[in-house]
């Protein structure tokens, strides 16, 4: 059997390459190839695709360092539910044609399996499912991922694929891939077995993703992680260590990034044992913390590991400064925590530049004051403050009790849940005071990234 792994477009406002690769299809691919079925990827958002030569670089087209830039993008219509939005909506990855065109080279699939993110990135999928349609009219089409599991009902009317696939770990799910196509395997292993991305599909790139736990045990009302992965385990640390070495050895990486929801979460059984054989190994990594690290956790001498194991760029989960905000939506960091984690990680030699805390605005009924109070606390810590737009999540408790809190119902198409439409979404921070905000929080930066840290 050969199956085609298909990594969509994205069509949003705006979208940015933040460390993002297909981490779940390449994890799929890896299964599949075990069970000896043979596998085709296309990732349409991959920057660094031969099918992109000879075209224009985008406007502001930057790529950074470590991996991250802006995707290739053609404006296209706006959907008519969002007619409300004066931006210019877009289709971000390689033209649909040149896709096309590479797809008609390989050999006819049996299946094909389409992949999904954010729930309001779905037009993209439905585009990769017409054209799947019509160049493999007889491969039945599955489609999978966060979408398709938090708006599974929208998916199966809207989607045109032939099945939607969700289950509760990996092996649960390629088993039902199996059934569903009628294939006489099985797939061993339960949510607990390690399974190394199939890396060789990204083979040019110097920026791989690595995940070496799931779930996360906090409850936040606004994350979704709990209804995608229920339960959390950490994988074992010397698979973890072998693929870092067939990383390094392989494929020349330079960059890791960490895609785990809660990296130091047991970090003295985790996270602190590898980092020290990572220090042991001296692998030359530099490494990424883009859904970042859960304050609480972070003391001296785990901010010293850090430093001394290679990480490059620090994300911290701060998201409001008022406590009885932080109490209620779930109690994962109070600011008093938050002084004491940045207090560690500038004695340990990590500069503003480096260090980056998320605040969240465009939740229900919060105030423009709030969230400027949040950003303030965040730069006086000496840290960038990394503005986080709030999106209403099916699955998560807020997204069942928010909807009278904004301006339309979120709930009456996934089109809706996009964070880019916090500042009409709103009723408590219009548009105008958005665009001031993000003035005032550029400047915040600029005066972080001019003032050394202190206490190093």
């Amino acid at each position: 059997m050969r199956i085609l792994l298909f990594n969509p477009w994205i069509h949003d406002f705006s979208a940015f390459d933040h460390w993002t690769r297909p981490l779940n299809l390449l994890r799929l691919a890896s299964l599949l190839r075990r069970s000896g079925v043979q596998v085709d990827f296309y990732d349409c958002l991959n920057r660094r695709s031969a099918d992109l030569e000879g075209l224009k670089p985008p406007p502001r087209h930057r790529l950074n360092p470590y991996g991250c830039g802006h995707y290739y993008r053609e404006e296209i219509p706006l959907p008519s539910i969002l007619d409300f939005v004066p931006r210019k909506y877009k289709r971000y990855g390689t033209p649909p044609p040149r896709v096309e065109e590479r797809l008609r080279t390989l050999e006819r699939p049996d299946a094909v399996i389409i992949a999904s993110m954010m729930t309001y990135w779905h037009p993209g999928v439905f585009e990769a499912a017409a054209m799947m349609r019509r160049l493999f009219p007889h491969a039945p089409i599955l489609l999978g991922g966060i979408y398709a599991t938090l708006c599974s009902d929208h998916a199966k009317e809207f989607s045109g694929a032939d099945a939607i696939v969700t289950g509760p770990h990996w092996p649960a799910i390629v088993n039902r891939i199996f059934e569903i196509l009628g294939f006489d395997s099985k797939c061993p292993g339960d949510q607990s077995t390690w399974i190394e991305p199939a890396y060789d599909l990204m083979r040019g790139d110097f920026c791989y993703p690595l995940l070496t736990s799931t779930g996360c045990p906090c409850h936040c009302t606004y994350c979704a992680t709990h209804a995608l992965w229920p339960r959390s385990l950490f994988y074992p640390r010397e698979a973890i260590l072998e693929s870092l070495d067939r990383l390094v050895r392989e494929f020349g990486a330079t960059d890791v990034s960490f895609y785990d929801d809660a990296l130091l979460v047991k970090k003295k059984e985790h996270l602190i044992p590898l980092m020290e054989e990572i220090v042991r190994r001296n692998y030359g990594l530099r490494f990424h913390t883009p859904n970042a690290l859960h304050v609480r956790r972070i003391d001296r001498g785990v901010a010293e590991l850090l430093k001394r194991s290679g990480f490059a760029t620090i994300r911290l989960g701060l998201e409001f400064a008022q406590r009885d905000r932080q109490k209620t939506t779930g109690g994962k960091v109070y600011s008093d925590e938050f002084v004491r984690a940045m207090e560690s990680l500038r004695k340990a030699g990590f500069t503003g530049r480096e260090v980056g805390a998320y605040v969240m605005y465009g939740m229900p009924d919060q105030p423009i004051e709030a969230v400027w109070e949040g950003c303030r606390f965040a730069a006086k810590q000496g840290c960038e403050v990394k503005l986080a737009m709030y999106s209403p999540i099916p699955g998560t408790p807020l997204f069942e009790r928010s909807a009278g809190a904004f301006r339309f119902d979120p709930a009456a198409d996934p089109l809706l849940h996009n964070c880019s439409l916090a500042p009409w979404r709103s009723r408590s921070i219009p548009y105008e005071e958005y665009q001031n905000l993000k003035k005032k929080v550029s400047l915040l930066n600029e005066n972080v990234r001019k003032t050394p840290f202190r206490g190093a």
